[in-house]
């Protein structure tokens, strides 16, 4: 006989209107239903790979969900520390990352694993503009960034070169671990996430190894989603990689974080803390950056 774990797993029904801080008094009536054979394509392989992923990755699923839930709580500690929030890079882009996160779980869970790690890419990209209009005020081209104006547009080798020459970003430039520089922690994340962005089968690093970038790839060579626990554990890689960075980074561009005195949650440093005890391989340059932050 079939085991059968977690039964609440297979449940699904919808949350009520009044779950919803923004929503309808009731619930309108369907007006155009999905069939029953259109449904089951959609969401079989995908339900049948986030039963399997949660069967085996709770506790990977566990940590991550908790990070997001921390994340927004830093969030929310930031905009506190600002007059206007949404005139402030750093705190839009951190709010817009936060859903980014969101995606990227979900989408590992049902086994889209070139998406969940691609949107990772977003997440660095946001948090880093976000940082570099803190270093570099110009509310002019902050409305143009965040309004998606060509004028606004900010690529990334431009801020990896102007933050370094900045402090305190210019302080982890120096010695066998860098932060911006070439091959250092950033441009080592992001040409690997790229990798999965770009539409290419694979991605080859530095020393000739190839990484499978396609979900084919990632699947093991299936056409469908399919639970494959080396992409996840790829995934989870990336995913605790990227965070720490940004944290790092929102940590050096508004350093009060540091001294809030009422959190909304937990401090920002026990924050850091909790994503570095869920990494699997930090960078060496985290410790150096730790320390500054704690001085």
């Amino acid at each position: 006989m079939e085991k059968v774990y977690a039964t609440f797993r297979f449940r699904r029904h919808k949350l009520p209107p009044e779950a919803f801080a923004i929503g309808p008094e009731r619930e309108p009536d369907p007006t155009d239903l999905i069939d029953a054979e259109t449904w089951g394509e959609i969401t079989t392989l995908p339900d049948d790979v986030s039963l399997r992923t949660s069967e085996h990755y709770g506790t990977l699923l566990r940590n991550a969900n908790q990070l997001v839930r921390l994340w927004i709580e830093m969030v929310l500690d930031l905009q506190s520390l600002i007059k206007n929030p949404r005139d402030d890079a750093l705190a839009l882009a951190c709010l817009d990352a936060n859903d980014d996160l969101q995606a990227s779980i979900y989408m590992m869970l049902t086994g889209f694993y070139r998406q969940s790690i691609s949107t990772l890419r977003m997440v660095l990209e946001e948090v880093l503009a976000g940082v570099y209009f803190r270093a570099f005020p110009d509310s002019t081209k902050v409305q143009q960034w965040a309004n998606g104006l060509r004028e606004g547009q900010l690529w990334i080798n431009r801020i990896r070169k102007d933050l370094s020459g900045k402090e305190p970003y210019c302080f982890f430039e120096t010695g066998e671990y860098i932060l911006l520089g070439k091959g250092g922690w950033v441009d080592f994340l992001y040409s690997r996430l790229c990798g999965f962005t770009h539409g290419r089968p694979f991605y080859t690093d530095e020393e000739g190894n190839q990484v499978p970038t396609s979900n084919i790839g990632l699947w093991g060579g299936s056409n469908g989603p399919v639970f494959e626990p080396r992409s996840v554990r790829l995934w989870s890689a990336f995913f605790f990689d990227t965070v720490l960075l940004c944290l790092m980074f929102v940590g050096l561009a508004e350093k009060r974080l540091l001294t809030l005195k009422r959190p909304t949650g937990i401090s920002f440093k026990d924050f850091c803390e909790h994503v570095v005890s869920w990494h699997s391989a930090l960078h060496p340059v985290v410790p150096k950056i730790m320390r500054f932050l704690e001085q």
